[in-house]
Protein backbone atom coordinates (compact mmCIF):
# COMPACT_ATOMS: atom_id res chain seq x y z
CA UNK A 1 0.00 0.00 0.00
CA UNK A 2 3.14 2.47 1.17
CA UNK A 3 4.37 1.75 -2.79
CA UNK A 4 1.50 2.50 -4.11
CA UNK A 5 0.33 5.67 -2.14
CA UNK A 6 3.85 6.84 -3.42
CA UNK A 7 2.49 6.93 -6.75
CA UNK A 8 -0.59 8.52 -6.58
CA UNK A 9 -2.67 11.09 -4.51
CA UNK A 10 -5.24 10.53 -1.83
CA UNK A 11 -7.78 11.59 -3.59
CA UNK A 12 -7.06 9.19 -6.70
CA UNK A 13 -6.19 6.29 -3.72
CA UNK A 14 -9.46 6.73 -2.51
CA UNK A 15 -11.18 6.41 -5.75
CA UNK A 16 -9.65 3.23 -6.33
CA UNK A 17 -10.60 2.16 -2.73
CA UNK A 18 -14.55 3.23 -3.14
CA UNK A 19 -13.91 1.27 -6.11
CA UNK A 20 -13.19 -1.52 -4.25
CA UNK A 21 -15.81 -1.51 -2.01
CA UNK A 22 -17.90 -2.30 -4.58
CA UNK A 23 -16.11 -5.19 -6.70
CA UNK A 24 -14.90 -6.93 -3.35
CA UNK A 25 -19.03 -6.68 -2.21
CA UNK A 26 -19.81 -8.13 -5.25
CA UNK A 27 -17.14 -10.67 -4.74
CA UNK A 28 -17.99 -11.85 -1.20
CA UNK A 29 -21.85 -11.81 -1.97
CA UNK A 30 -21.12 -14.81 -4.84
CA UNK A 31 -18.50 -16.55 -2.56
CA UNK A 32 -20.82 -16.12 0.55
CA UNK A 33 -17.77 -14.82 2.64
CA UNK A 34 -18.33 -12.13 5.45
CA UNK A 35 -18.65 -8.74 4.00
CA UNK A 36 -15.16 -7.77 5.81
CA UNK A 37 -12.64 -6.62 2.98
CA UNK A 38 -15.15 -4.75 1.46
CA UNK A 39 -15.71 -3.13 4.83
CA UNK A 40 -12.15 -2.33 4.94
CA UNK A 41 -11.94 -0.72 2.10
CA UNK A 42 -14.80 1.57 2.35
CA UNK A 43 -13.46 3.19 6.20
CA UNK A 44 -10.18 3.27 4.09
CA UNK A 45 -11.27 5.35 1.27
CA UNK A 46 -12.90 7.63 4.07
CA UNK A 47 -9.58 7.85 6.26
CA UNK A 48 -7.37 8.46 2.66
CA UNK A 49 -9.86 11.79 1.68
CA UNK A 50 -11.04 12.75 5.00
CA UNK A 51 -9.57 16.25 5.07
CA UNK A 52 -10.96 16.66 1.21
CA UNK A 53 -14.03 16.29 2.71
CA UNK A 54 -17.00 19.23 2.78
CA UNK A 55 -16.82 20.67 6.58
CA UNK A 56 -20.58 19.85 6.78
CA UNK A 57 -20.03 15.95 5.65
CA UNK A 58 -17.01 15.99 8.59
CA UNK A 59 -19.02 17.52 10.88
CA UNK A 60 -22.46 15.00 10.38
CA UNK A 61 -20.21 12.39 9.71
CA UNK A 62 -17.95 13.07 13.01
CA UNK A 63 -21.22 13.56 15.57
CA UNK A 64 -22.84 10.15 14.15
CA UNK A 65 -19.77 8.16 14.39
CA UNK A 66 -19.25 9.61 17.96
CA UNK A 67 -22.69 9.38 19.07
CA UNK A 68 -23.00 6.09 17.90
CA UNK A 69 -20.10 4.61 19.16
CA UNK A 70 -21.09 6.37 22.72
CA UNK A 71 -24.09 4.01 22.68
CA UNK A 72 -22.87 1.28 21.88
CA UNK A 73 -20.63 1.43 24.52
CA UNK A 74 -23.47 2.15 27.03
CA UNK A 75 -25.39 -1.01 25.50
CA UNK A 76 -22.12 -2.97 26.13
CA UNK A 77 -22.20 -1.94 29.47
CA UNK A 78 -25.63 -2.53 30.38
CA UNK A 79 -25.46 -6.04 29.47
CA UNK A 80 -26.37 -5.65 25.26
CA UNK A 81 -23.63 -7.27 23.04
CA UNK A 82 -21.38 -5.27 20.76
CA UNK A 83 -22.54 -5.45 17.41
CA UNK A 84 -19.43 -4.82 15.78
CA UNK A 85 -20.06 -6.43 12.57
CA UNK A 86 -23.89 -4.35 11.45
CA UNK A 87 -22.31 -1.38 12.69
CA UNK A 88 -19.39 -1.69 10.34
CA UNK A 89 -21.27 -3.20 7.44
CA UNK A 90 -24.99 -2.21 7.51
CA UNK A 91 -24.88 0.12 4.67
CA UNK A 92 -22.14 -2.32 2.65
CA UNK A 93 -25.30 -3.01 -0.16
CA UNK A 94 -26.68 0.85 -0.27
CA UNK A 95 -22.28 1.80 -1.03
CA UNK A 96 -22.24 -1.17 -3.44
CA UNK A 97 -25.48 0.54 -4.98
CA UNK A 98 -24.35 3.90 -4.77
CA UNK A 99 -21.15 3.85 -6.56
CA UNK A 100 -22.47 1.31 -9.04
CA UNK A 101 -25.16 4.13 -10.33
CA UNK A 102 -22.38 6.48 -9.66
CA UNK A 103 -20.55 5.13 -13.43
CA UNK A 104 -23.98 6.21 -15.06
CA UNK A 105 -22.55 9.64 -15.32
CA UNK A 106 -20.29 8.59 -18.17
CA UNK A 107 -23.46 8.13 -20.21
CA UNK A 108 -24.55 11.87 -19.86
CA UNK A 109 -26.05 12.59 -22.97
CA UNK A 110 -24.43 14.48 -26.11
CA UNK A 111 -26.20 17.32 -26.37
CA UNK A 112 -25.82 18.55 -30.12
CA UNK A 113 -29.44 20.52 -30.53
CA UNK A 114 -28.42 23.97 -30.24
CA UNK A 115 -32.58 24.55 -30.03
CA UNK A 116 -33.81 26.15 -27.40
CA UNK A 117 -37.30 25.13 -26.60
CA UNK A 118 -39.43 28.01 -25.01
CA UNK A 119 -43.09 28.47 -23.42
CA UNK A 120 -45.08 25.27 -22.16
CA UNK A 121 -43.25 23.16 -24.63
CA UNK A 122 -39.53 24.64 -22.77
CA UNK A 123 -40.87 23.85 -19.65
CA UNK A 124 -42.24 20.07 -19.94
CA UNK A 125 -39.15 19.50 -22.05
CA UNK A 126 -37.16 20.78 -18.87
CA UNK A 127 -38.84 19.34 -15.83
CA UNK A 128 -38.95 16.17 -18.42
CA UNK A 129 -34.96 15.63 -18.81
CA UNK A 130 -34.49 16.70 -15.18
CA UNK A 131 -36.96 13.88 -14.24
CA UNK A 132 -36.59 10.71 -16.52
CA UNK A 133 -32.82 11.30 -17.26
CA UNK A 134 -32.12 11.65 -13.86
CA UNK A 135 -34.07 8.82 -12.63
CA UNK A 136 -31.15 7.30 -14.38
CA UNK A 137 -27.99 9.34 -14.23
CA UNK A 138 -28.54 11.17 -11.04
CA UNK A 139 -27.79 14.51 -9.85
CA UNK A 140 -25.50 15.01 -13.28
CA UNK A 141 -27.66 15.77 -15.40
CA UNK A 142 -29.04 18.70 -12.98
CA UNK A 143 -25.28 20.03 -14.39
CA UNK A 144 -25.90 18.84 -18.09
CA UNK A 145 -29.74 21.37 -18.30
CA UNK A 146 -27.91 23.76 -16.03
CA UNK A 147 -24.79 24.29 -18.06
CA UNK A 148 -26.79 24.32 -21.12
CA UNK A 149 -29.20 27.22 -19.65
CA UNK A 150 -26.71 29.34 -18.35
CA UNK A 151 -24.51 29.67 -21.66
CA UNK A 152 -26.99 33.19 -22.73
CA UNK A 153 -28.18 34.13 -19.13
CA UNK A 154 -28.32 33.22 -15.50
CA UNK A 155 -31.17 30.57 -14.54
CA UNK A 156 -34.42 32.29 -13.48
CA UNK A 157 -36.17 31.60 -10.39
CA UNK A 158 -38.34 29.59 -12.31
CA UNK A 159 -35.89 26.96 -13.81
CA UNK A 160 -33.96 26.60 -10.76
CA UNK A 161 -37.48 25.52 -9.28
CA UNK A 162 -38.23 23.33 -12.14
CA UNK A 163 -34.45 21.63 -11.91
CA UNK A 164 -34.89 21.31 -8.26
CA UNK A 165 -38.44 19.49 -8.42
CA UNK A 166 -38.12 17.86 -11.44
CA UNK A 167 -34.73 15.76 -10.34
CA UNK A 168 -35.43 15.65 -6.58
CA UNK A 169 -39.05 13.52 -7.78
CA UNK A 170 -36.70 10.62 -9.15
CA UNK A 171 -36.58 9.66 -5.57
CA UNK A 172 -40.26 9.04 -5.25
CA UNK A 173 -39.97 6.19 -7.11
CA UNK A 174 -36.39 5.85 -8.79
CA UNK A 175 -34.56 2.50 -8.58
CA UNK A 176 -31.61 4.09 -9.49
CA UNK A 177 -31.79 6.71 -6.81
CA UNK A 178 -30.00 6.34 -3.22
CA UNK A 179 -32.60 7.13 -1.59
CA UNK A 180 -34.12 3.63 -3.26
CA UNK A 181 -31.02 2.32 -1.81
CA UNK A 182 -31.55 3.80 1.44
CA UNK A 183 -35.29 3.00 1.57
CA UNK A 184 -34.49 -1.19 0.94
CA UNK A 185 -31.91 -1.16 3.66
CA UNK A 186 -33.50 0.53 6.52
CA UNK A 187 -36.70 -0.77 5.40
CA UNK A 188 -35.48 -4.57 5.08
CA UNK A 189 -38.11 -6.69 2.85
CA UNK A 190 -39.72 -3.77 0.95
CA UNK A 191 -40.46 -4.32 -2.31
CA UNK A 192 -39.66 -1.87 -5.71
CA UNK A 193 -42.84 -2.73 -7.17
CA UNK A 194 -45.29 -2.07 -3.94
CA UNK A 195 -43.48 1.40 -3.87
CA UNK A 196 -43.60 2.06 -7.39
CA UNK A 197 -47.19 3.38 -7.53
CA UNK A 198 -47.62 5.70 -4.77
CA UNK A 199 -44.27 7.17 -5.65
CA UNK A 200 -45.99 7.62 -9.39
CA UNK A 201 -48.76 9.32 -7.70
CA UNK A 202 -46.35 11.60 -5.57
CA UNK A 203 -44.29 12.80 -8.95
CA UNK A 204 -47.33 13.07 -10.97
CA UNK A 205 -48.48 15.58 -8.52
CA UNK A 206 -45.01 17.57 -8.58
CA UNK A 207 -45.65 18.18 -12.14
CA UNK A 208 -49.08 19.43 -11.41
CA UNK A 209 -47.90 21.76 -8.76
CA UNK A 210 -44.92 22.66 -10.59
CA UNK A 211 -46.81 23.66 -13.73
CA UNK A 212 -49.70 25.19 -12.26
CA UNK A 213 -47.40 27.86 -10.25
CA UNK A 214 -45.26 28.20 -13.26
CA UNK A 215 -48.75 29.46 -15.53
CA UNK A 216 -49.71 31.48 -13.07
CA UNK A 217 -46.59 33.58 -14.28
CA UNK A 218 -45.15 34.18 -17.49
CA UNK A 219 -44.27 30.74 -18.72
CA UNK A 220 -44.42 32.33 -22.39
CA UNK A 221 -40.68 32.97 -21.51
CA UNK A 222 -39.36 30.15 -20.01
CA UNK A 223 -36.37 28.98 -21.46
CA UNK A 224 -36.09 25.29 -21.46
CA UNK A 225 -34.03 22.24 -22.40
CA UNK A 226 -34.38 20.35 -25.29
CA UNK A 227 -35.41 16.83 -24.80
CA UNK A 228 -34.58 13.99 -27.49
CA UNK A 229 -36.24 10.83 -27.74
CA UNK A 230 -33.13 8.74 -28.41
CA UNK A 231 -31.89 10.45 -24.62
CA UNK A 232 -34.18 8.33 -22.73
CA UNK A 233 -33.21 4.98 -24.38
CA UNK A 234 -30.53 4.21 -21.24
CA UNK A 235 -32.31 4.82 -18.90
CA UNK A 236 -35.48 2.89 -20.34
CA UNK A 237 -33.20 -0.01 -21.01
CA UNK A 238 -32.03 -0.20 -17.49
CA UNK A 239 -35.50 -0.49 -15.89
CA UNK A 240 -36.07 -3.12 -18.39
CA UNK A 241 -32.99 -5.12 -17.41
CA UNK A 242 -33.28 -4.59 -13.75
CA UNK A 243 -37.22 -5.17 -13.53
CA UNK A 244 -36.69 -8.06 -16.04
CA UNK A 245 -33.81 -9.84 -13.71
CA UNK A 246 -35.60 -8.71 -10.50
CA UNK A 247 -38.99 -10.97 -11.66
CA UNK A 248 -36.18 -13.86 -13.09
CA UNK A 249 -34.32 -13.64 -9.83
CA UNK A 250 -36.93 -12.77 -6.75
CA UNK A 251 -34.88 -14.33 -4.03
CA UNK A 252 -32.03 -11.61 -5.08
CA UNK A 253 -31.44 -8.17 -3.48
CA UNK A 254 -32.36 -5.51 -5.82
CA UNK A 255 -29.97 -3.58 -4.56
CA UNK A 256 -27.36 -6.05 -6.04
CA UNK A 257 -28.82 -6.46 -9.35
CA UNK A 258 -28.39 -2.55 -9.85
CA UNK A 259 -24.96 -2.89 -8.58
CA UNK A 260 -24.23 -5.24 -11.60
CA UNK A 261 -26.51 -4.11 -13.99
CA UNK A 262 -25.54 -0.43 -14.02
CA UNK A 263 -22.02 -0.38 -14.58
CA UNK A 264 -22.35 -2.82 -17.63
CA UNK A 265 -24.74 -0.40 -19.11
CA UNK A 266 -22.27 2.52 -18.58
CA UNK A 267 -19.57 0.60 -20.04
CA UNK A 268 -21.77 -0.12 -23.01
CA UNK A 269 -23.05 3.20 -23.83
CA UNK A 270 -19.70 4.97 -22.41
CA UNK A 271 -19.31 8.61 -24.08
CA UNK A 272 -15.77 8.93 -25.04
CA UNK A 273 -12.83 6.98 -26.12
CA UNK A 274 -10.73 4.99 -25.27
CA UNK A 275 -12.48 3.59 -23.21
CA UNK A 276 -9.84 1.95 -20.59
CA UNK A 277 -8.56 5.65 -20.22
CA UNK A 278 -11.78 7.45 -19.62
CA UNK A 279 -12.86 4.89 -16.97
CA UNK A 280 -9.26 5.21 -15.03
CA UNK A 281 -9.65 9.33 -15.37
CA UNK A 282 -13.13 8.64 -13.59
CA UNK A 283 -12.20 6.37 -11.15
CA UNK A 284 -8.80 8.51 -10.09
CA UNK A 285 -10.57 11.84 -10.85
CA UNK A 286 -14.01 11.86 -10.12
CA UNK A 287 -15.09 8.64 -7.97
CA UNK A 288 -13.67 9.97 -4.81
CA UNK A 289 -15.78 12.24 -4.75
CA UNK A 290 -18.36 10.51 -3.12
CA UNK A 291 -16.81 9.89 -0.59
CA UNK A 292 -18.95 12.64 1.42
CA UNK A 293 -21.95 10.52 1.14
CA UNK A 294 -19.64 7.45 2.38
CA UNK A 295 -18.58 8.90 4.92
CA UNK A 296 -22.71 10.07 6.17
CA UNK A 297 -23.76 6.60 5.11
CA UNK A 298 -20.90 4.31 6.81
CA UNK A 299 -21.52 7.04 9.89
CA UNK A 300 -25.24 6.56 10.03
CA UNK A 301 -24.45 2.98 9.77
CA UNK A 302 -22.56 2.71 13.28
CA UNK A 303 -25.42 5.58 14.52
CA UNK A 304 -28.56 3.40 14.02
CA UNK A 305 -26.82 0.42 15.59
CA UNK A 306 -26.22 2.52 18.39
CA UNK A 307 -29.37 3.45 18.56
CA UNK A 308 -30.84 -0.11 18.20
CA UNK A 309 -28.32 -0.81 20.95
CA UNK A 310 -30.12 1.66 23.50
CA UNK A 311 -33.28 1.27 22.60
CA UNK A 312 -32.50 -2.41 24.13
CA UNK A 313 -31.08 -0.58 26.88
CA UNK A 314 -34.37 1.21 27.62
CA UNK A 315 -37.37 -0.57 25.72
CA UNK A 316 -39.82 1.38 27.50
CA UNK A 317 -38.74 4.76 27.09
CA UNK A 318 -37.99 4.34 23.46
CA UNK A 319 -41.79 2.46 22.76
CA UNK A 320 -44.26 4.59 21.12
CA UNK A 321 -48.08 4.12 22.59
CA UNK A 322 -49.31 3.59 19.60
CA UNK A 323 -49.12 -0.15 18.19
CA UNK A 324 -48.93 0.51 14.21
CA UNK A 325 -48.11 3.28 11.89
CA UNK A 326 -51.30 5.37 12.08
CA UNK A 327 -51.64 7.68 9.19
CA UNK A 328 -51.39 10.82 12.11
CA UNK A 329 -47.97 9.50 13.34
CA UNK A 330 -46.67 9.11 9.76
CA UNK A 331 -48.01 12.86 9.13
CA UNK A 332 -45.79 13.63 12.35
CA UNK A 333 -42.72 11.90 11.62
CA UNK A 334 -42.61 13.00 8.20
CA UNK A 335 -42.96 16.21 9.20
CA UNK A 336 -39.82 16.43 11.87
CA UNK A 337 -37.88 14.70 9.15
CA UNK A 338 -38.73 17.10 6.16
CA UNK A 339 -37.90 19.89 8.54
CA UNK A 340 -34.55 18.14 9.40
CA UNK A 341 -33.81 17.97 5.50
CA UNK A 342 -34.29 21.67 5.16
CA UNK A 343 -32.01 22.81 7.85
CA UNK A 344 -29.41 21.05 6.37
CA UNK A 345 -29.56 17.52 7.95
CA UNK A 346 -28.92 14.64 5.18
CA UNK A 347 -32.09 12.13 5.10
CA UNK A 348 -29.95 9.13 5.36
CA UNK A 349 -29.59 10.25 8.84
CA UNK A 350 -32.86 10.80 9.86
CA UNK A 351 -33.61 7.51 8.30
CA UNK A 352 -30.89 5.72 10.38
CA UNK A 353 -32.36 7.45 13.52
CA UNK A 354 -35.86 6.97 13.17
CA UNK A 355 -35.67 3.27 11.42
CA UNK A 356 -35.41 1.24 14.79
CA UNK A 357 -38.18 3.22 16.32
CA UNK A 358 -40.49 2.69 13.86
CA UNK A 359 -39.64 -0.80 12.87
CA UNK A 360 -41.63 -2.57 16.05
CA UNK A 361 -44.46 -0.76 14.39
CA UNK A 362 -44.98 -1.71 10.96
CA UNK A 363 -46.13 -4.94 9.21
CA UNK A 364 -46.18 -3.64 6.04
CA UNK A 365 -42.29 -2.56 5.21
CA UNK A 366 -43.25 -1.13 2.02
CA UNK A 367 -45.58 1.65 4.18
CA UNK A 368 -42.20 2.36 5.73
CA UNK A 369 -40.16 2.34 2.75
CA UNK A 370 -42.55 4.75 1.02
CA UNK A 371 -42.32 7.13 4.29
CA UNK A 372 -38.53 7.51 3.76
CA UNK A 373 -38.93 7.57 0.09
CA UNK A 374 -41.28 10.45 0.39
CA UNK A 375 -39.70 12.45 2.79
CA UNK A 376 -36.00 12.12 0.57
CA UNK A 377 -37.90 13.36 -2.46
CA UNK A 378 -39.49 16.65 -0.42
CA UNK A 379 -36.83 17.46 1.29
CA UNK A 380 -33.82 17.80 -1.26
CA UNK A 381 -36.28 19.70 -3.64
CA UNK A 382 -36.94 22.35 -1.07
CA UNK A 383 -33.78 23.12 1.05
CA UNK A 384 -30.77 25.25 -0.27
CA UNK A 385 -28.81 22.63 2.26
CA UNK A 386 -29.19 19.78 0.48
CA UNK A 387 -27.23 18.60 -2.45
CA UNK A 388 -29.37 19.75 -5.12
CA UNK A 389 -30.00 23.25 -3.58
CA UNK A 390 -26.00 23.15 -2.18
CA UNK A 391 -25.35 22.59 -6.22
CA UNK A 392 -27.65 25.83 -7.35
CA UNK A 393 -26.20 28.02 -4.53
CA UNK A 394 -22.51 27.35 -5.29
CA UNK A 395 -22.86 26.97 -9.24
CA UNK A 396 -25.54 28.98 -10.40
CA UNK A 397 -25.19 31.64 -7.65
CA UNK A 398 -28.86 30.86 -6.90
CA UNK A 399 -30.67 32.53 -3.80
CA UNK A 400 -31.05 30.04 -0.40
CA UNK A 401 -34.00 32.83 0.32
CA UNK A 402 -35.31 32.47 -2.91
CA UNK A 403 -35.41 28.74 -2.62
CA UNK A 404 -37.08 28.83 0.30
CA UNK A 405 -39.82 31.00 -0.24
CA UNK A 406 -40.62 29.60 -3.76
CA UNK A 407 -40.80 26.30 -1.79
CA UNK A 408 -42.76 26.42 1.21
CA UNK A 409 -46.04 25.83 -0.12
CA UNK A 410 -44.94 23.03 -2.40
CA UNK A 411 -43.35 21.28 0.69
CA UNK A 412 -46.41 21.48 2.86
CA UNK A 413 -48.78 20.41 -0.18
CA UNK A 414 -46.18 17.57 -0.66
CA UNK A 415 -45.93 16.53 2.95
CA UNK A 416 -50.05 16.27 3.06
CA UNK A 417 -50.48 14.34 -0.03
CA UNK A 418 -47.42 11.80 0.75
CA UNK A 419 -49.48 11.09 3.94
CA UNK A 420 -52.94 11.00 2.11
CA UNK A 421 -51.49 8.55 -0.13
CA UNK A 422 -50.30 6.45 2.50
CA UNK A 423 -53.69 6.33 4.20
CA UNK A 424 -55.07 5.75 1.04
CA UNK A 425 -52.83 2.65 0.12
CA UNK A 426 -51.29 1.48 3.03
CA UNK A 427 -53.96 2.22 5.82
Amino acid sequence: MSALSSHLSHSQLAGWLVLATWGLYLLVLALGWPPYLPALASWLAIGYCWSALSRSARKQSAILFGLGVLMLAWGVLHGVGLDFYNAATRNLPLLSMFVAVSFLALTNPEQEDQSQPTGRKGFWSTILSCHLLGAAINLSIIFVVGDRLTRKNPLTDEQIRVLMRGFCAGAYWSPFFVAFGVAMTYAPGAQWTSTFLPGLIMAGLMFALTYFEASRGNLQAFRGYPLKRDSLVIPGLLAIVVLTLHSMYEQTNILTIISIIAPLGALLFLRGRPRRKVLVNYVEQRLAGVASQFSLFLAAGVFSTGVAAMIACYPSLFSFSATHLTPTLFWGISAIMILAGLIGVHPVVSVSLVAPLLMPLVSNMNQLAFLYLSVWGTATAVSPLSGVGLSMVSRYNASSRTILRQNWRYMLAMWLAAGGVNALLFG
